[in-house]
């Protein structure tokens, strides 16, 4: 039998929300997607249930006492992480910070946001388009995905990527026909001349 290694076990990465039709909810779900160029609200969905599971990390290590060997182990890697992310600033180092984490500071670290507040991008929809077209790199890695997370130390080397004509790459398919029409154009106006 082959060895097959594409196939896990995936699990939901998202909730669904209790009550579907809460207006507050579902105003305030509207503007996250305008505002962040989202394509749909499980994009939110998504975001929270990450959220969540951080902000219950931290409240089961704020259960334990401050001597807790467990919370003294796992406490210093979960601040470090969400810092590496610039989730956290560096004044903030309490689990207490954790559980003031928001959905928008979480928005605000997707590749597809850096992109739009970069100027790489007219605007934030235009933004999401040119990762899903491989036009954007972080360091020397082309990502299309526009929920990437981008870290603190990845944030300055997002750009354009090397092979996009946005970038040094050659021209695009419609900019290589126009300028092979210019061209016999101009061809045939030398051959009037003459």
């Amino acid at each position: 039998m082959p060895h097959v290694s594409f196939r896990t076990n995936s699990r939901k990465t998202y909730k669904t929300v209790r009550r579907p039709y809460e207006k507050e909810r579902l105003d305030q779900e509207l503007k996250l997607c305008g505002e962040y160029g989202l394509r749909c609200k499980r994009e939110i969905w998504r975001v929270q249930y990450m959220l969540s599971k951080v902000r219950k990390a931290a409240r089961t290590l704020l259960t334990l006492t401050d001597k807790d060997p467990k919370r003294m182990f796992e406490t210093p890697p979960l601040i470090r992480r969400l810092k590496r992310y610039g989730l956290l600033t560096d004044e903030e180092n309490s689990l207490d910070d954790i559980l003031r984490l928001t959905t928008q500071r979480l928005m605000e670290r997707r590749l597809q946001t850096k992109v739009f507040k970069q100027g790489l991008a007219k605007s934030i929809h235009h933004a999401r388009v040119l990762i899903r077209q491989r036009h954007i790199r972080v360091g020397k890695q082309p990502v299309n995905v526009p929920s990437f997370l981008v870290r603190i130390d990845s944030e300055k080397h997002i750009d354009l990527a090397l092979n996009s004509p946005y970038g040094q790459g050659r021209p695009g398919r419609v900019a290589r026909r126009r300028a092979a029409q210019k061209a016999a154009k101009d061809g045939n106006a030398d051959d009037e001349d003459v």
